[in-house]
């Protein structure tokens, strides 16, 4: 019986071999060189057949084309499925080579169409030959690139830069970045990238890709100017490597052969960004030019025209643009000297919007007329320069006429020069005359009465002020010690800059305790920056890195150190708005190495 169903099954295969298309290898790589066989059972070959031709698309590229008659023998699956009308019995056939290079893109793609020219008419064997391309592993697993949103700008005009990350099939984790800085020519709004998000790459195996914006940045300058590059470390999968084993039992000998791949902490980073930043043309630009680069409006305007004197008016002015992120130049205001004023309240605050930071500024200016009137203020212009139309473009307020009351309040004091002297001696008036007189104090007139006692002529009395003296200039010393101390703001920040960060470090230690890798993480970045601030009394915060790096060269600062700071900063950085997780044990290291470079500063 077990005979009769081999027989069987081997006829049902001779039926039913058919031409098929096949790769010669279980991996192609990009850039690598591969095989493409069309097999053909000899029984099937026609009669009046010509020549192949096969269009490849995609990149693929066609090296040359071969053939050969071979006894194809099946498989264990062929033989199984021989069974339901596979091929499984071993036949001739004939066997069409095509030695094609593969492209550097990865995924699936589409090879092209192979046709055969049969009986002088063309045949379309195969209109689509999917073949998936996977990255070589002695390629890099992970693929980091920065894209901009404009190549040419001009100067102080806003851009963006995107950041991509796309892992390959042999990456393993590990992603940290050693350096993201955008250089010192640029003005920087970094996002948060808490949100990025990697989604598997479609139409490949266990490749996935993360897009993000990374920042808005404005040029300082015009000139060609350069992002350095990006640089990550990362753990990848190595090639395959044959190991040849050689085991002794007794007077017996076996050798075994495996494949093994060990992984390997390797670094890659994003090619250099060059940016060429155009000057700002000087035809048409306006007298009162703010500087501004980019679409903005203007307005101002005031609470009230009518009021009394000693009332205050308020100038509000309202400034939004999507120029250099986070500033705007103030406008120029007329003369205020018919009022007096207080110093302006200036709040300032940026946004993403779409796709850019737009900043507003609203300042409030405090006027208080100082006599009635009728006042003329005049109109207020704002100037900037509107890169996508290339012109110059002004916005303006105003003017205004403001009427004055006097109001129950005294005007202010108003002084007249003495007729005879030319002195600028105050007039007294009839009111103030009134006051004067009601204040006097009366003169208590002296008794007769004299002292009878001589104090200064006992001694305990300069035995008691002998031994006052000493106290007298040690309190002195302590106390002007203390009122010098507390007036050196200087002096305070350093004297507390200890106690502070080790409260920057409870906080970094309970958010461990947590889980929190987050707090962890901008517990350790504020703490460095605010003890760097309270040591040197000079305010890191809000500065980019490259301009800290200067301040603390300025301040002697060893380079190596300045590097160890400026490489925490940017790995705190990274992994609170990267999608990097990082160990219990790594972040205890890192709290303790943060500790030791804090103990080093010597400022």
């Amino acid at each position: 019986m077990k005979r009769f169903l081999l027989l069987c099954l081997g006829l049902t295969a001779l039926v039913n071999a058919k031409p098929s298309l096949q790769v010669d290898s279980d991996r192609i790589e990009a850039g690598q060189t591969f095989n493409l066989q069309f097999i053909v059972p000899l029984q099937e070959l026609p009669q009046n057949r010509g020549t192949f031709r096969l269009d490849t698309k995609n990149n693929f590229k066609l090296l040359g084309i071969d053939s050969s008659d071979q006894v194809m023998r099946p498989d264990m699956d062929d033989i199984f499925n021989s069974f339901f009308g596979g091929g499984g019995r071993a036949y001739k056939a004939r066997v069409y080579s095509f030695k094609i290079r593969a492209p550097k893109k990865t995924g699936l793609q589409d090879l092209g169409q192979l046709i055969w020219n049969i009986g002088g008419e063309p045949n379309i064997i195969s209109n689509k030959i999917p073949v998936n391309v996977q990255r070589s592993y002695n390629d890099d697993a992970l693929a980091v690139s920065l894209t901009p949103s404009k190549k040419s700008i001009y100067e102080g005009e806003q851009f963006s830069v995107t950041l991509s990350l796309h892992t390959f099939e042999h990456f393993q984790g590990g992603l940290q970045a050693t350096d993201m800085s955008t250089g010192n020519d640029f003005i920087v709004h970094r996002n948060d990238l808490s949100n990025m998000e990697f989604k598997p790459v479609e139409g490949t195996r266990r490749e996935m890709k993360a897009t993000t914006r990374f920042a808005w940045l404005s040029p300082t300058k015009s000139g060609d100017l350069q992002i350095p590059p990006f640089k990550f470390k990362y753990t990848k999968l190595g090639e395959p490597k044959v190991v040849e084993e050689k085991k002794q039992m007794g007077s017996m000998s076996f050798s075994s052969r495996s494949v093994k791949q060990e992984s390997i902490e390797t670094e890659t980073s994003t090619a250099p960004l060059n940016i060429t930043v155009l000057p700002l043309p000087t035809e048409g630009k306006p007298e009162n030019f703010s500087g501004m680069v980019g679409s903005y409006s203007f307005n101002a305007d005031f609470d009230k025209t009518n009021l009394k004197v000693g009332e205050a008016l308020t100038l509000s002015i309202n400034i939004t643009g999507d120029g250099t992120p986070g500033t705007i130049t103030d406008p120029k205001l007329p003369d205020f000297s018919e009022f007096r004023s207080v110093p302006p309240e200036n709040s300032i605050n940026k946004k993403v919007k779409g796709v850019k930071v737009i900043t507003t500024k609203e300042i409030k200016v405090f006027l208080y007329p100082k006599k009635k009137g009728t006042f003329e203020i005049p109109a207020i212009t704002y100037s900037w320069f509107n890169p996508a139309k290339r012109k110059y473009e002004t916005a303006a307020a105003g003017p205004w006429t403001i009427e004055v009351e006097k109001g129950d309040a005294p005007a202010e004091p108003i002084y007249q020069p003495s007729a005879t002297t030319g002195t600028s001696a105050p007039v007294v008036q009839k009111q103030e005359i009134e006051f004067l007189g009601s204040d006097i104090r009366f003169i208590h007139p002296i008794t007769d009465k004299s002292e009878t006692t001589t104090p200064h002529r006992s001694v305990t009395f300069w035995v008691l002020f002998l031994a006052a003296i000493p106290f007298y200039l040690i309190a002195n010393f302590a106390i002007t010690r203390k009122r010098k101390r507390n007036s050196d703001t200087a002096l305070v920040r350093k004297g507390k800059a200890n106690k502070l960060l080790k409260e920057k470090f409870a906080n970094a230690r309970e958010a461990l305790k947590k889980g929190d890798g987050k707090g962890f993480y901008a517990a350790l970045e504020n703490g460095l920056i605010d003890y760097l601030s309270n040591l040197t009394n000079i305010e890191f915060k809000g500065m980019t890195r490259p301009q800290m790096k200067q301040e603390l060269a300025k301040l002697k600062v060893k380079s190596e150190t300045i590097d160890a700071i400026d490489s925490w900063l940017e790995k705190c950085a990274f992994v609170r708005f990267a999608p990097v997780s990082t160990t219990t044990e790594e972040q205890s290291l890192m709290l303790a190495d943060v500790e030791k470079l804090c103990e080093a500063l010597k400022l």
